[in-house]
């Protein structure tokens, strides 16, 4: 078994296909994919066991030393010797199984049945299951099997079920406007920058696959979050549609308040209608709202609004992101009130 998953990685191309076939087609685990399928459909029992197999065993690090791309890894890689992602394949393996049997004892829950249902039909990322780390392990290793589960509950169903309906197009009329959206936030939730520099770099590496010393680490649970307070800004910017709004109430999927998405720089509303414009008809180089954190990854001063989390992080104009630069947003308005003292001083304002 060892020997399919280092041939797998040694491709030129890495595919599941082979490995799902092997692992789950014959052998002691033929048992499992049955065993699902009395619950799921194929295609996503599948899934479920693909996606349970991704991350047990591989790791998606970035190349070294161009920082341009991922490939796929074993965890016994050699590459990761004194690495904490690092993890034996016997200790791979044991946490596979315990992951099947986690999954097995919590898929006679019917909600749990319906959240691996929502999950399987709307991944916005590869191999995306409701497995992650407990905690985030930092200066030993991370990847073991008392660290490791699947997550279950009214948070996660919410922040699914929220993506299955905007992603329904029998539900809305905006279908083309939220799937755009959609991929954009996934790629600002799950998926690191292209760092270039400092001790661990990194370049679209999932977030919570990336050295857990990195600024640039966090739990997939933290990136969930991420995802449904920016999709829930956007349905509270300015002029957001009326008939959405109605629609979305009705059914219970977003609870709307008097509250307007806002710079946090700059204070100006951010305009539905132009950001729906820009998605649908984007210019190349050129967005008038990024997604921006408000305390700087790499500053130096950690406080619990740093790192990558839904505290940390927002809408934020083109205006307010070139006025913010490398500041947080505290350093940033402290920045604005003394050039405004000092343009009282000088006496070119009132």
């Amino acid at each position: 078994m060892k020997r399919l998953f280092d041939d797998s990685v040694d491709s030129e191309r890495f595919g599941m296909a082979n490995v799902f076939s092997v692992v789950f087609g014959e052998g002691s685990y033929i048992g499992i994919l049955k065993e699902l399928e009395s619950h799921f459909k194929p295609s996503i029992a599948k899934h479920i066991l693909q996606s349970i197999t991704r991350f047990s065993f591989y790791i998606e690090p970035v190349k070294q030393p161009k920082i341009e791309s991922t490939k796929f890894a074993v965890r016994w890689s050699e590459t990761l010797n004194y690495d904490p992602r690092q993890c034996s394949f016997e200790d791979c393996l044991a946490i596979f199984e315990k992951l099947i049997k986690e999954l097995l004892s919590n898929i006679t829950v019917e909600e749990n049945i319906n959240l691996l249902r929502i999950i399987s039909n709307h991944t916005l990322i590869a191999y995306e299951l409701n497995i992650d780390y407990i905690t985030r392990i930092q200066h030993k290793s991370i990847h073991t099997i008392d660290n490791i589960g699947f997550f279950w509950g009214d948070v996660f169903n919410q922040v699914y079920s929220l993506r299955k309906y905007l992603l329904n197009p029998h539900n809305h009329s905006f279908i083309g406007f939220f799937s755009e959206t959609y991929g954009k936030i996934a790629v600002k939730s799950f998926l690191t920058d292209r760092v270039l520099t400092g001790a661990h770099k990194t370049n679209r590496e999932k977030r919570w696959e990336c050295h857990p010393d990195s600024v640039h680490f966090a739990l997939r649970k933290d990136c969930l979050a991420i995802e449904a307070k920016l999709i829930n800004q956007i349905c509270h910017f300015e002029g957001f549609p009326q008939e959405l709004k109605e629609l979305l109430t009705k059914d219970n999927v977003i609870t709307f308040n008097d509250d307007v998405t806002r710079c946090p720089i700059t204070l100006d509303p951010i305009s539905f209608d132009k950001f729906h414009n820009e998605i649908l008809h984007p210019t190349h180089g050129k967005s008038s709202f990024q997604v921006g954190h408000l305390h700087p990854l790499k500053s130096i001063e950690e406080n619990a609004f740093s790192g990558h989390s839904k505290e940390n992080i927002s809408w934020i104009s083109s205006e307010g992101n070139r006025i913010q630069g490398e500041l947080s947003v505290h350093e940033t308005r402290e920045l604005i009130f003394r050039i405004i003292s000092n343009y009282r001083s000088a006496g070119l304002i009132d």
